[in-house]
C-alpha cells in the first residue's frame, strides 16, 4: 500500500473518496483539527477534490498543490491494493491445489511464504 505522507490525492468519485479515507484511517491520519478520517459526512464532500496528506498524519480537503507534495490519483492507490489482494488470492489457490501443478515443493513453499508475509503486512496497516 502506498504511504500517503506528503501526497496530494486527486479524488474523482464518491467511491474513491470513501476508499481513500479508509486507507488514511489505516495509516493513522486524522482531519486537520483532530477528527477521525473515516467515517466522514460524505454529503459535505466536493467531487472532484484534492486531499492533502501531511507528514504529521493530518489531512485536509480542497487542497492546492504545493512544492514537496506528489500528486497521485485515488484510483491508482486503490487499484494497487486490489491487485495485491488478487495476487494473494491467486497464490493461496495455487498452493492449495499444488498437487495439480508441475511445480517443486520449494517453489510452492516460497509462494506461500510470500503471500503470508504480504498479507501480514497488510493486516498490520489496518
Amino acid at each position: 500500500m502506498i504511504d500517503l505522507a506528503n501526497k496530494c490525492v486527486l479524488v474523482r468519485t464518491h467511491e474513491e473518496y470513501e476508499n481513500i479515507l479508509k486507507v488514511a484511517k489505516k495509516q493513522g491520519y486524522r482531519w486537520y483539527g483532530g477528527k477521525e478520517a473515516y467515517p466522514y459526512p460524505f454529503e459535505e464532500q466536493q467531487i472532484p477534490d484534492i486531499l492533502k496528506f501531511y507528514s504529521n498524519k493530518e489531512l485536509t480537503r480542497n487542497a492546492s498543490l504545493t512544492p514537496g507534495y506528489e500528486l497521485v490519483e485515488a484510483s491508482d492507490i486503490t487499484e494497487d491494493e486490489k491487485k495485491l489482494k488478487d495476487a494473494i488470492s491467486f497464490v493461496r489457490t495455487f498452493t492449495k491445489y499444488s498437487d495439480r501443478t508441475a511445480s517443486t515443493n520449494s517453489f510452492i513453499k516460497s509462494l506461500k511464504l510470500l503471500a503470508d508475509t504480504v498479507e501480514s503486512q497488510m493486516e498490520e496497516e489496518k
